[in-house]
């Protein structure tokens, strides 16, 4: 198992930058010399996930998130078609495809869909594990 690659849903990139958090991941990233991938869909998800109404109050600059986003993670083009691996919600399949595709170990995420198919995706991928946010902080605190 390769345990320094990554991959972040968006519910955690978005918790960090909300929180003015997200130079913490980049200090993980150098200091454990981990990898955190990324694609097009992650990076098309986390900014229209940052202009929801309900997040402006938080009042982040979305380019400057961008950039700072793609400046922590490294890029992977998905390969397509992509298989369907969430029953309840194909929109997060290509999260599991990527991290399938550059042989990641982690996902992190707080989505419910994603977490309750953890047992399953962990018995199906053996190298695969699913993170809560505090788990992957656990591993670096």
């Amino acid at each position: 198992m390769r345990i320094d690659r990554f991959v972040l849903d968006n519910n955690i990139w978005v918790s960090y930058f909300i929180m003015k958090r997200e130079e913490q991941l980049a200090s993980i990233t150098d200091e454990y010399g981990i990898s955190i991938f990324a694609c097009d869909e992650l990076f098309i998800e986390f900014a229209e996930v940052l202009a929801y109404p309900h997040l402006k109050k938080y009042d982040i600059d979305i380019l400057s998130a961008l950039r700072t986003l793609k400046s922590i993670t490294i890029y992977h083009e998905l390969t397509y078609p992509i298989k369907r691996y969430l029953p309840k919600d194909e929109n997060d399949d290509y999260l599991i495809a990527l991290a399938l595709q550059t042989s990641s170990s982690f996902i992190t995420s707080g989505d419910d869909d994603i977490l309750s198919e953890k047992e399953n995706l962990e018995r199906k991928y053996k190298k695969l594990k699913i993170l809560t946010k505090k788990e992957f902080e656990d591993m670096f605190g």
